[in-house]
């Protein structure tokens, strides 16, 4: 072979090679492509990262107090509630009417509490223990009566859809019939009402 015969043929074997789209040992064959080669990977180079956003976090499901209306509804049962009670000659001497506004909240706050709504009732008064409040007071079944009628007359004015009037008053008429503490039985003077005890110094109802 003449000298310098084989630098000549492996110049031209690698001239081939990149006529041809081949890349030299010193750039891996996909490492990069031409217009990636003539940007450096210097300090400025970054990859292309994708970011799959996590699973969002489920809203939390509507109470029946949210669903009912919220306060509003409550405050407007309650009042209506309480006017009844007012000029009922059964159940007005069972609340003082000093603390009438008072019972009102009372009872609000309760029942919001219950069905889902703020906690303010427990945080001022502590667990409600409704038959333990309802002690002092002689409640019969003639002042259940009476009580129930007062409310049902509140529930209905406030319109709310039926399954919502049903569940709320299925409530309300099992609590009433657990409050009943007394058998009513006729006084002296033949008359089935009861009287009602006057609440102790610091008593009230719920």
């Amino acid at each position: 072979m003449p000298p310098g015969s084989g630098s000549r043929a492996t110049a031209s074997r690698l001239r081939a090679h990149r006529d041809l789209g081949h890349c030299t040992d010193a750039e891996p064959p996909g490492a990069r492509t031409p217009e990636a080669r003539s940007t450096p990977r210097g300090a400025n180079y970054h990859r292309r990262v994708t970011v799959t956003p996590g699973p969002a976090f489920p809203k939390p499901a509507a109470t029946f107090y949210d669903e009912v209306g919220g306060h509003e509804t409550f405050a407007l049962l309650t009042q209506r509630f309480y006017d009844g009670v007012r000029e009922d000659d059964l159940l007005a001497p069972m609340y003082p009417e000093a603390d009438l506004e008072g019972a009102q909240w009372r009872l609000e706050a309760f029942l919001e509490q219950y069905w889902g709504g703020p906690t303010t009732y427990s945080a001022q008064r502590g667990h409600p223990r409704l038959r333990m409040r309802h002690a002092p007071f002689e409640v019969t079944p003639a002042a259940r009566d009476r009580w129930l009628a007062h409310m049902r007359a509140a529930l209905l004015s406030l319109d709310l859809p039926p399954l919502h009037e049903a569940t709320l008053w299925d409530y309300l008429e099992r609590a009433a019939h657990a409050m009943v503490n007394a058998s009513g039985d006729p006084g002296p003077d033949g008359d089935d009402r009861p009287s009602p005890l006057a609440p102790p110094r610091g008593g009230s109802l719920l």
